[in-house]
């Protein structure tokens, strides 16, 4: 992000560290104080430096004072907090992550008992037309009952440290092959440039089990491998010096499974984890060897696309459950996505403080 002056931070963003503290830009002229939500005071009255931002330490919720030159003293903005941000990518699989369903997309609710949320935790989303979207067509909100936000931040607070505020920040797009990520005039990868931008400076980046599409369409590994440089390419732009991007491998396809030979009558009447007593009545196809040789391929040029790019492990995929379908995954699967895309990022980050 800039230095040029903003004049109330957004209500529930994460500013990402840069070096142990986050920089918050203001305009001049004025002195500023900022306070936690108990009221104790993080940043005594001052200028801002001479770059026009406040230094502030890791924590949250934070509340901005601006006092002006007669003294009178104003709230600014929302609460926000400084933090990590994590900028995440990839197809349905990802973006699943930021939703509560439908279930044939592989997004679920935690549900009463599930995982919990860090107690200062925030997700950055496309929101374009809808009432307080930011003028970018961008917005920061709760966690609230997304499965796989909840499972995954949870997982990462509990790796880093409990008072490190957490953001994940959604670039995924259902669907989208890396040229259509690539692509900045289309809506898949105009969405990633402005989550991106907003996300910046990212504390880290992760493609997630991209690939599905160009499984399916049985894309060659090698041009799989050279759009995919140009999403990567994006993602370090949106970081700082060093900012780690991490890809975790196309996650385990298998065959459809059908009810009476109707995939569409198995998704309206079993479970998505695809538990019944009617499989005798449902069988899953086989997946077809083209599609297994070209999903073997995808994985392959990934490999190799992380060694030459050094780029890190994202987490393993390969014991993460299919749906009915044989592409978005379960519940289970989700949990499970989601604890070794955040082992992995752990690894990759500093601990908190």
């Amino acid at each position: 992000m800039g230095a040029a002056a903003q004049p109330a931070p957004p209500a529930g963003r994460i500013y990402p560290l840069q070096g142990g503290v986050a920089l918050l830009p203001v305009a001049g002229g004025a002195d500023y104080q900022v306070q936690d939500e108990a009221g104790r005071v993080i940043r005594p009255w001052g200028p801002p430096g001479p770059d026009g931002r406040l230094r502030l330490p890791p924590g949250g919720w934070y509340r901005l004072i601006r006092r002006d030159a007669v003294g009178e003293a104003e709230a600014l903005g929302g609460r926000f907090a400084a933090g990590l941000v994590i900028l995440v990518t990839g197809q349905s699989q990802a973006a699943a992550l930021f939703a509560t369903g439908p279930a044939a997309s592989g997004a679920f609710p935690a549900g009463p008992g599930g995982a919990a949320a860090p107690p200062v935790a925030a997700l950055l989303q496309g929101c374009a037309g809808r009432p307080g979207c930011g003028p970018d067509g961008t917005g920061w909100g709760p966690v609230g009952d997304r499965l796989g936000a909840r499972v995954l931040l949870g997982e990462l607070s509990r790796r880093l440290g409990p008072g490190l505020p957490l953001g994940l920040a959604n670039g995924a797009w259902g669907g989208a092959t890396p040229a259509d990520l690539a692509d900045p005039a289309g809506p898949a990868g105009g969405n990633l440039r402005r989550i991106a931008q907003a996300a910046a400076p990212a504390s880290a980046a992760l493609i997630l089990a991209h690939g599905t599409t160009d499984a399916l369409l049985a894309t060659p590994g090698e041009v799989y491998a050279d759009r995919l440089r140009t999403i990567v390419a994006t993602l370090r732009a949106a970081g700082g010096p060093g900012m780690p991007v991490l890809l975790a491998p196309l996650s385990p396809l298998d065959g459809q499974i059908r009810l009476l030979g109707s995939g569409s009558l198995a998704t309206w009447l079993l479970p998505w984890d695809g538990t019944s007593a009617w499989l005798g009545l449902a069988p899953r196809r086989p997946l077809e060897p083209r599609t297994l040789a070209a999903a073997a391929a995808i994985r392959a040029s990934q490999a190799g696309l992380r060694q030459a790019l050094g780029l890190r492990e994202g987490g393993g995929m390969a014991a993460v459950a299919p749906g009915l379908d044989g592409i978005h995954w379960t519940a289970d699967g989700v949990r499970t996505a989601a604890r070794e895309a955040a082992a992995a990022l752990a690894a990759a980050l500093p601990p908190g403080p």
